[in-house]
């Protein structure tokens, strides 16, 4: 073998090598990383900021729900919810084809918004006129 053909096989394995590639650290980085050697902030956990945790839960300014769901009364169009003592709750709405939507409290009574209050007999889901309201909302 001649000393050509000695120094082409010593560096042929050494191309073969550096072209696979680059093996250092920064390299085998995440490739969406711009710099792999600082930590990322996603693995601490985040501690509540103390606002967030001494400030109380506000009642919004809702009538109580006896007063609104009174059987021949007219529910606001604009209800949004009632309150039972301090506790809040929400408007439970069925939205109609039409873009109306009927509203629902205590599984006994039943309105479409802006309209006039019914009370079921029973539970809404066998009371044959609510089904029927459901029904021509729905259509």
């Amino acid at each position: 073998m001649t000393a050509r053909g000695t120094l082409a096989a010593l560096l042929l394995p050494l191309a073969l090598l550096s072209a696979c590639g680059d093996d250092s650290d920064s390299a085998a980085a995440d490739p969406g990383s711009s710099d792999s050697s600082t930590p990322t902030d996603t693995l601490s956990p985040t501690k509540p900021t103390a606002e967030a945790t001494d400030t109380p839960p506000t009642t919004p300014a809702w009538p109580a729900c006896g007063e609104v769901w009174v059987s021949d009364a007219r529910l606001p169009l604009a209800y949004r919810g009632c309150l039972e003592g301090d506790q809040a709750v929400e408007a439970d709405n069925l939205p109609c084809s039409s873009g109306q939507r009927i509203v629902r409290y205590d599984d006994s009574f039943y309105a479409v918004a802006g309209g006039e209050i019914y009370q079921a007999s029973g539970p809404l889901e066998k009371d044959k006129e609510y089904l029927k309201s459901v029904r021509i909302c729905r259509a």
